[in-house]
């Protein structure tokens, strides 16, 4: 068997382990922490959130196409997200929770009408019109539409970082969050310097000339997401108050690369 094939074999192999380790985290988590049936939307979005990261820790490490500085920092900066989400929501979970799920509602409830304005500008299909019955049928297994508010701020009525400075994960913010989001909004300091190539020709001013690159997949961002899962568990081990026996997904990862 030639390397180059089985390099491909057993990294994928590696990641098909890592993935099936987070999985088992995950699962670990949820059958140590059962739900409060008094307080059942604790569970479900908290839960959620942490399904939700585990689905991006997941996804991040199967394509590694995605490990490069045009693609990755936009899931990653999705994964602090979740983080510092979950930090903040456990500080006060109940009526935390019940805060994100109402924001949530009220923009679902306003995507609705949006679509339905612009339906009504041109003819509405039976498929168009079956999939906005639906979206409203689920709104309203939770709440009645009429009765839903919609909050046009801010879902907890501060902004990310004073919700970091609020869950003491303000340099997660910096580091993390801050950063990543030059990718995510496209922001100069980061296309400048991933779709720009400086010309040599003095008399073109040394100009930036724009190019679309091809990327050779980096492991160092795998082993982000797999540190930002990992700590995401920490922080919700801690803030719940369990404690799992389920080996570390990470630990397992650095091992097997080392």
């Amino acid at each position: 068997m030639a390397d180059a094939e089985k390099e491909k074999i057993d990294l994928e192999s590696l990641l098909t382990n890592y993935g099936a380790r987070v999985e088992c985290e995950l699962n670990a988590r949820l059958e140590a922490w059962p739900p409060d049936f008094a307080c059942i939307h604790v569970h479900e979005v908290v839960g959620s959130m942490l399904a939700r990261q585990a689905t991006l820790a997941k996804q991040i490490a199967m394509v590694p196409l995605l490990w490069n500085g045009h693609t990755a920092p936009i899931l990653l900066r999705a994964m602090a997200d979740v983080y510092i989400n979950i930090a903040w929501l456990l500080i006060d979970p109940s009526e935390r929770c019940q805060r994100f799920i109402s924001y949530g509602l009220g923009q679902a409830k306003l995507e609705l009408e949006h679509q339905r304005a612009e339906r009504a500008k041109r003819e509405l299909t039976p498929e168009n019109s079956a999939m906005m019955d639906a979206y409203e049928r689920w709104i309203e297994t939770q709440r009645a539409c009429f009765l839903q508010d919609v909050d046009l701020g801010r879902w907890a009525g501060l902004s990310v970082r004073q919700m970091a400075e609020e869950a003491e994960c303000i340099d997660f913010y910096n580091l993390v969050y801050t950063p990543f989001s030059a990718c995510a909004h496209s922001m100069w300091h980061h296309i400048g310097k991933y779709n720009l190539r400086r010309c040599t020709n003095p008399l073109h001013r040394y100009h930036g000339r724009p190019v679309s690159p091809e990327s050779e997949p980096d492991l160092h961002y795998l082993l982000l997401a797999a540190k930002y899962w990992a700590k995401t568990l920490g922080t919700f081990d801690t803030r719940v108050g369990i404690e799992v026996a389920c080996e570390s997904a990470r630990d397992a990862l650095l091992a097997a690369i080392s």
